[in-house]
């Protein structure tokens, strides 16, 4: 019983060691905690696309960094997130400080949504593939925590906004979210 007891540890650290040494590796996105959690948040809903976006598998061939910023400073404050093009041609996220107490699922959303702008097309299409990438993530994690529907935070209220318009009426229903936003007036 002993010798069954020594083999059970030394199998169960080897496997908890073998997983830990398969960690990803974050450090090149970002160095902020609650970020590297909605990162771990994306890879618990399989959402691999995203992750590998944000490595450099985009329009510049670098890693997206992703932090928190005052938007106001960029004249953005009504915004909850946006991807800038940086002097050395790579790209960054900034989420809106004003969500750093905000569940690391709700900061993925936005993650999921921001990282569909690498290709910079500035466009109606571009902005859908956003919104439905950010959908299809507060979906899946409502599919495993239906509490987060429950919320009360903001961006939460945001992504059952968002999947509600998407039930409802589809892609259409997002399209129409477009086109009635001021924000996106310009676009083609």
């Amino acid at each position: 019983m002993k010798k069954v007891l020594i083999a059970f540890c030394i199998i169960f650290s080897l496997i908890f060691g073998i997983q830990d040494s398969f960690a990803i590796d974050y450090s090149k996105i970002s160095g902020n905690q609650k970020i590297v959690s909605a990162l771990a948040a994306l890879e618990s809903i399989n959402r691999k696309d995203v992750i590998a976006i944000l490595n450099g598998h985009n329009a510049t061939r670098r890693p997206i960094r992703v932090m928190f910023r005052d938007l106001a400073i960029y004249g953005y404050q009504d915004c909850e997130a946006l991807t800038v093009k940086t002097k050395s041609n790579g790209l960054v996220i900034y989420i809106s400080s004003e969500h750093k107490g905000a569940s690391p699922e709700c900061i993925a959303c936005l993650i999921a949504h921001e990282s569909q702008h690498h290709t910079f097309t500035n466009s109606k299409q571009e902005e859908l593939r956003a919104w439905i990438s950010e959908s299809q993530a507060w979906n899946e994690f409502i599919k495993r925590n239906k509490t987060l529907a429950l919320s009360n935070e903001p961006l939460a209220k945001r992504e059952n906004y968002i999947a509600k318009i998407r039930a409802k009426g589809g892609i259409m229903g997002v399209q129409k979210l477009i086109a009635t936003n001021p924000v996106y007036a310009g676009l083609n």
